[in-house]
């Protein structure tokens, strides 16, 4: 009963690292790209994302972002933004 397989329950916490994949992810940055931004390999990164897709069931990037939108793990376009936390408290 602890998993949950519908796509909008996680079936674990994410970490921090994680929800900053998603956030680079949202950026449309490659695993690659994302490698080199985090100062991190490649491999490392697409244990992340793997990680990341099986956490909240998502079959692809855009399901991801779906999912991040959907959960307020991510700002889009105005979209969940006052949802987030916002830097030195404010919000």
């Amino acid at each position: 009963m602890s998993e949950l397989g519908e796509l909008g329950h996680p079936r674990s916490a994410l970490s921090e690292r994680e929800l900053e994949i998603i956030e680079l992810v949202a950026q449309g940055l490659t695993n690659q790209e994302i490698a080199q931004a985090l100062m991190i390999s490649k491999r490392t990164v697409d244990n992340h994302v793997s990680n990341v897709f099986t956490k909240t069931g998502a079959k692809n990037r855009v399901a991801l972002l779906n999912w991040a939108l959907d959960n307020g793990k991510i700002c889009r376009d105005g979209v969940n933004c006052c949802s987030l936390p916002q830097p030195n408290g404010q919000g």
